[in-house]
């Protein structure tokens, strides 16, 4: 199992953070920046290999990684248009290196450890963080629950009564991501490069079937200075051990 981390937007809702780092490299405890807890989390549970989508501050997130995680594998590819365009790209950039079941991620998502290892040790081949108690808001992803019970829509401007909150956080068989990628294909064929790549997704929903994985164990993505104090209070009151 491989680790697939978007880390190439500029994150302008956290400047001025992010006019000298990227937002993966921000401090949310004692020294540990979010993507010390995604990498800390993806080691302890066995997935060592990771593919990660850089470009703003392409250098800053290689040398610190490279450089703290040396039992780690990287590819790193970047993303030279990262400023004009989004997720979806960043994908299709990285598509010849997603040939294995993967823990697919964006690179401001924090989480507890134990939301990683039931990922990671779950008998279902493709699911997604899916907080059933979290509140409906405006901002954050959420989905739409299908009556077979898989997930049938992601994005932002779902309201329905079946609207669930969730996070980009996945774990998707070989063969689902292939078909995923193949759809996002698509779409930068036809020059759809400022999208998530959920778009892509909510047209082939019906052929990877993944399911909720629901839980209220502690998962968050920081966009903004509301989420990075938020996400500093959390680790302040609830301390958690890294080795």
């Amino acid at each position: 199992m491989i680790a697939f981390i978007l880390a190439a937007g500029t994150g302008t809702r956290l400047e001025p953070y992010t006019l000298s780092k990227h937002k993966c490299l921000l401090e949310v405890f004692d020294n540990k920046k979010v993507i010390d807890i995604e990498l800390i989390n993806l080691r302890d549970n066995g997935v060592k290999d990771v593919i990660i989508a850089v470009g703003h501050f392409k250098e800053k997130i290689e040398t610190y990684v490279k450089s703290n995680y040396p039992d780690m594998n990287f590819i790193f590819v970047n993303n030279e248009k990262y400023a004009t365009t989004n997720c979806i790209y960043s994908m299709w950039l990285c598509r010849e290196h997603l040939n294995e079941d993967t823990i697919f991620l964006t690179g401001d998502l924090i989480f507890e450890s134990k939301v990683m290892k039931d990922m990671v040790n779950s008998k279902f081949n493709n699911i997604m963080y899916v907080n059933p108690e979290a509140q409906i808001n405006k901002n954050n992803f959420k989905v739409r629950i299908g009556n077979n019970n898989f997930i049938k829509e992601i994005g932002v401007n779902i309201f329905d009564e079946n609207a669930r909150i969730a996070y980009p956080l996945y774990k998707l068989s070989k063969s689902s991501m292939k078909i995923w990628m193949k759809e996002i294909d698509n779409y930068i064929q036809q020059d759809k490069t400022n999208l998530y790549g959920e778009d892509a997704f909510n047209n082939i929903s019906d052929k990877i079937n993944i399911m909720p994985m629901y839980t209220t164990d502690f998962c968050m993505e920081i966009d903004d200075h509301e989420d990075l104090l938020e996400a500093k209070k959390y680790y302040k009151k609830n301390d958690p051990q890294f080795d």
